[in-house]
């Protein structure tokens, strides 16, 4: 158990990504190396899996890859794939199957997506950061523009590539694989407001938080700070605060043999089943069950490693 846990508590590593001469972004296979590291980079990356099998580790998100899947996982997401190497080695003639696009935000240039035109995909890329995963209706169109963008020249691919995201972020048919952005990307958000908020937020979750402080952060009302922050996030400011806390609990089941009530109090929560209630409508577990369901995944990966 201890091996397992170390997987999750070591650090990623920046993985560099090259694109070939003159191409801004990059269009390629994976067949998932058999030791994929921990690891993250500033590209952006779309992934179209088409075949393969064993597991995705995204952020705290662990689950079993599954064929057809399409991801969307924002700059430096810490993550790796990888496959199940029992399978592999019975069915050595066996192919993974994968598109993979990589490309940084700035491909178009630093202010491309921070025109109205653009908004949306703007907030995507926001919002890939926690992980996305597609589902429903838009998994058919997006496949088959993935499959043709691997035949296409780079100018068509750019503008096929801006249609894909234009049409992930105008559904609403996926889901985000982490509770909340990872609370060392938020430097990377645009608004200084929200982006201070963020910060304050960051380095203070694990205290007592008051509206009012928060509010006079950024020279707002409470009143006019709550309309502000939930227009700008879409959530309340207390909903948020929870989220990153509870992210903090998921890290915390995952490295250490804190008891659940220790780390509910170390994360900042004053309650015991007020922590346990969030944690539920949050993560869609208890905190005993993610524990277990994370240490007993990332034991199978290892043992077949």
């Amino acid at each position: 158990m201890a091996l397992a846990q170390s997987r999750i508590a070591q650090k990623p590593h920046l993985l560099k990504i090259i694109p070939s001469p003159g191409n801004s972004i990059i269009i390629k296979g994976d067949e998932i190396v058999w030791n994929n590291p921990w690891h993250f980079h500033p590209e952006i990356e779309l992934l179209y899996c088409i075949t393969a099998k064993g597991t995705n580790f995204i952020g705290n998100y662990i689950n079993p890859i599954e064929e057809g899947e399409i991801l969307l996982l924002g700059k430096n997401l810490p993550h790796t794939r990888q496959r199940d190497k029992d399978y592999y080695r019975a069915h050595p003639d066996e192919n993974i199957r994968t598109i993979v696009i990589q490309f940084k935000e700035n491909f178009l240039g630093d202010d491309f997506f921070s025109v109205r035109e653009f908004a949306h995909i703007r907030q995507l890329l926001d919002r890939a950061q926690q992980g996305i995963k597609l589902k429903g209706s838009l998994l058919d169109e997006i496949k088959r523009k993935l499959t043709e963008m691997a035949n296409l020249n780079e100018t068509t691919a750019i503008i096929e590539l801006l249609s894909v995201l234009d049409t992930i972020a105008r559904s609403d048919d996926f889901i985000l694989l982490n509770p909340v952005v990872n609370m060392k990307q938020v430097s990377d958000l645009h608004s200084w407001k929200v982006n201070t908020v963020y910060v304050y937020t960051a380095q203070h979750f694990k205290e007592p938080v008051s509206l009012a402080s928060v509010a006079d952060l950024i020279n707002l009302t409470p009143s006019a700070f709550c309309r502000y922050f939930k227009m700008h996030t879409r959530k309340s400011y207390f909903d948020y605060l929870s989220e990153v806390r509870i992210s903090y609990a998921c890290e915390l089941l995952m490295e250490n043999h804190l008891d659940i009530s220790e780390i509910c109090f170390s994360s900042g929560f004053n309650s015991l089943s007020n922590f346990h209630k969030l944690f539920k409508r949050i993560v869609k577990l208890t905190p005993s069950a993610y524990r277990e369901k994370g240490k007993k995944k990332i034991s199978e990966v290892l043992r077949k490693a």
